[in-house]
């Protein structure tokens, strides 16, 4: 009997990614006292980074199309 690949769709792989990542993200988020800054704003800091990254990917793929 031959088993078929299980098909992981976008929604669950970056569910799977977020459970990866979210301890080590929390914990930088959470490191305030050794940069100087905010919970809040290092989170929105780590948004914004994120927010260019995914800009920048979709202008690159934009231009190869």
């Amino acid at each position: 009997m031959e088993l078929r690949p299980i098909m992981i769709n976008h929604a669950d792989s970056l569910s799977a990614c977020r459970e990866k990542i979210e301890e080590a993200v929390y914990l930088i988020i959470q490191g305030e006292k050794l940069v100087g800054f905010s919970s809040t704003e290092i989170a929105m800091a780590i948004a914004d980074i994120a927010d260019d990254y995914i800009l920048a990917i979709s202008r690159k793929r934009a231009a190869t199309h």
